[in-house]
């Protein structure tokens, strides 16, 4: 860097230099590192601010000072402006926080990623009732995207390894958000790839699913009905994979029944 461009990196930046001053951040190098003002551990909070989610954790984007860029700070959500935490910054620095949130100089921000931690990071806690009062912060499609992975994984804690949310649960959320179950079911069977044996060197054989292509909505509704129809089972450690019934129902296709790995035919649904 030019002694002229270091120049006026330096003048460009004052709001980091007021940022750290306020407490906000210890230096300018982890400010530039984090690319976010965090709530402190021990500052109050209330509903729903307390939420464990990143959205609420992490509410104010950091934009580090660029070439002739200056520093620039603003909001993960408009709706964060109410934030006690976000407040309370905006009268340390003496400014008003962007509401509609901030890009670097080539246009991007992680502002939709936020979007999506706070449906996940809710779903994964177990606060999907919370969720659904909140989505405001989110949207729909985050919404869906985040039951399948509820239903995709499990916590490490739960000895019942069978999702971070249940079938029941997820049909709860779909109904609140007034989705639309499909009737089709074998249309929902063909979305998903063809099931293909994953194994690590002296691990045991892995069956995953991959789904691409359907809409959010249409994607938590497949594994809903994969789980409740049978086409997926859990693995020991909580992960939802292919199971032999779903494995020969694939296979099957159209047809009307098929036969199980056991011999025993089956109707298809």
């Amino acid at each position: 860097m030019s002694a002229a461009a270091a120049i006026c990196t330096a003048q460009a930046d004052q709001l980091g230099d007021q940022i750290i001053a306020a407490g906000f951040a210890p230096n300018g190098f982890v400010l530039d590192i984090n690319e976010a003002l965090d709530v402190p551990r021990d500052f109050p909070l209330s509903a729903p601010w307390n939420l464990p989610s990143r959205l609420f954790q992490f509410p104010i984007e950091v934009i580090r000072a660029e070439q002739d860029e200056p520093r620039k700070i603003g909001l993960r959500h408009p709706l964060l402006a109410a934030h006690p935490f976000v407040q309370h910054v905006e009268r340390a620095l003496g400014i008003e926080i962007a509401r509609d949130g901030v890009t670097n100089r080539h246009g991007y921000s992680n502002r939709v990623h936020s979007l999506w931690h706070h449906a996940v990071d809710l779903i994964s806690a177990g606060k999907w009732r919370e969720l659904l009062e909140t989505q405001e912060f989110t949207e729909p499609r985050n919404i869906f995207n985040a039951v399948v992975y509820g239903l995709r994984y499990s916590d490490h804690a739960d000895r019942k390894a069978s999702g971070h949310i249940s079938t029941v649960e997820a049909r709860q959320i779909m109904g609140e958000m007034g989705a639309t179950e499909p009737t089709e079911r074998a249309a929902l069977l063909r979305s998903f790839s063809a099931p293909s044996p994953c194994q690590q060197e002296r691990g045991a054989e892995h069956w995953p699913i991959n789904l691409h292509g359907p809409c959010a909505e249409d994607k938590a509704w497949s594994f809903i009905i994969g789980i409740e129809d049978g086409w997926f089972s859990y693995d020991r450690s909580g992960h939802l994979q292919w199971s032999p019934m779903g494995r020969d129902r694939y296979a099957a296709g159209d047809s009307a029944s098929f036969t199980e790995a056991s011999g025993q035919t089956a109707f298809a649904f």
